[in-house]
């Protein structure tokens, strides 16, 4: 099952927002923004309409850079994972948008204000790289995608001499240290009361974490 890299294209918009959908179906914080139908693996009509029209939007930012991970194998090539790196030169975060028809905006506006916020607070003034989102089908999790996305922007980091930063969950964590990025700060989201299932947990954590630069500048 050959897996390779390619940079995304607004023609993969779909599939990469089914990609999100299907990723994230036990995600508290995906669950409360971006309502789901019956099916947890599908966005509701205006939660598709939100993650599509960003990924259009986004694709055409200079900073921004889109990359997918597809199955050769596959008859369609069919694309298995995808990521964001934002490069250097990137803004810290904009103005929160209007999400989408049922969203809990409450819990949207301070998770996503806190990230962006804790970003420009941990790493401003630091030349870095930053992981904005990596989304894989649960059926090739584990089988290398998403390290390959990851080791792309990690060799750009290294090239530029900078430093590389993302959001990881508390089980995502022990991977990415495995990659050299260490614990600097985490958020902590109050939950208690919102659902059942995943909503039921009295929490979310999010962990903020630095690679820092490796090697010996020449």
């Amino acid at each position: 099952m050959p897996l390779l890299l390619r940079k995304a294209t607004a023609s993969d918009a779909k599939v990469l927002t089914e990609i999100y959908f299907s990723a994230f179906q036990i995600d508290a914080i995906s669950l409360l923004v971006f309502p789901r139908t019956a099916d947890l693996a599908i966005g509701s009509k205006s939660s598709f309409d939100w993650w599509y029209n960003s990924i259009i939007e986004e694709l055409e930012d200079p900073n921004a850079h889109f990359l997918c991970i597809y199955d050769s194998d596959s008859a369609d090539q069919k694309i298995v994972s995808y990521c964001k790196w934002n490069g250097p030169n990137a803004p810290f975060g904009a103005d929160l948008p209007a999400w989408p028809e049922g969203a809990d905006v409450s819990i949207a506006n301070h998770f996503f204000g806190s990230l962006v916020g804790r970003h420009e607070i941990i790493m401003k003034g630091r030349k870095h790289w930053y992981l904005e989102f990596i989304a894989t089908r649960p059926d090739y999790q584990g089988k290398g995608a998403a390290g390959q996305l990851l080791r792309w922007g990690i060799e750009r980091s290294e090239e530029e001499w900078a430093e590389t930063y993302l959001e990881a969950s508390p089980d995502g964590k022990p991977i990415y240290e495995r990659f050299g990025f260490e614990e600097v700060d985490r958020l902590v989201v109050e939950l208690e009361g919102k659902g059942e299932g995943p909503l039921s947990e009295k929490e979310f954590v999010e962990v903020f974490m630095v690679r820092p630069v490796k090697g010996k500048k020449e």
